[in-house]
């Protein structure tokens, strides 16, 4: 059994209510037997428009390079769910990364259900830290604070998808004594759900958009 830490990164948006692209996503794959990292995946991902704006490049520490390694969603998405497995956790920094992941799935018609046994760590880490900055709980506490209070010495580059998965990694191998990693799956009820909050955002974003014209 492996535990898949991962991390996404978005197009920058700039309307509240606009909707959200995956751009990157880093993942690493750790043996929880022998606790080491024994893979690593990084994957750039295009937008429906075919193009990521300068400022979504220039956020996420993407070069023009990188740009002509990106692939389709579904494409991005096959390599990703083939590099998975069979037997895994997914675990990420927050809940955000699931509901991307199952919202812009469901909105190409692809499957939910590898998107099993999902556990979000950072409330566990935060916990076991036992400590908060300023203005965080601790179970809000962000990536670059935990590093700091764990005195683990951040990789690369913050908002780099495959950075910023290594540094939770990091984290996480650290306290993996203290986390425990709990199996689930997709159920339909959480889909309707997800898909009527979807249909509300997007009827919102459209509306505003409207609005503005007028």
């Amino acid at each position: 059994m492996f535990a898949v830490v991962f991390d996404l990164e978005l197009v920058k948006r700039f309307r509240k209510g606009q909707l959200s692209e995956i751009v990157e996503i880093g993942a690493c794959k750790v043996d929880l037997q022998q606790k080491k990292i024994v893979d690593e995946l990084q994957i750039y991902i295009l937008p429906n428009s075919g193009y990521i704006s300068k400022s979504t490049r220039k956020f996420i520490n993407m070069t023009k390079e990188d740009m002509k390694k990106a692939v389709p969603f579904y494409r991005g998405m096959e390599e990703f769910i083939h590099w998975l497995g069979e037997e895994y956790y997914l675990c990420s920094w927050g809940r955000d990364d699931k509901v991307h992941l199952m919202d812009q799935c469901l909105r190409n018609k692809m499957e939910v259900d590898w998107i099993k046994n999902f556990n979000n760590i950072q409330p566990q880490i935060s916990r076991i830290i036992g400590k908060a900055t300023e203005g965080e709980t601790n179970e809000q506490l962000g990536l670059k604070n935990a590093l700091q209070l764990a005195q683990i010495e951040p990789i690369g580059k913050a908002h780099r998808g495959i950075d910023d998965t290594l540094n939770t990694t990091q984290l996480f191998l650290k306290y993996i004594d203290d986390i425990t990693l709990a199996k689930s799956s997709i159920t339909i009820q959480e889909i309707k759900r997800h898909k009527y909050k979807a249909r509300q955002r997007r009827l919102l974003h459209k509306k505003k958009t409207t609005t503005e014209k007028k």
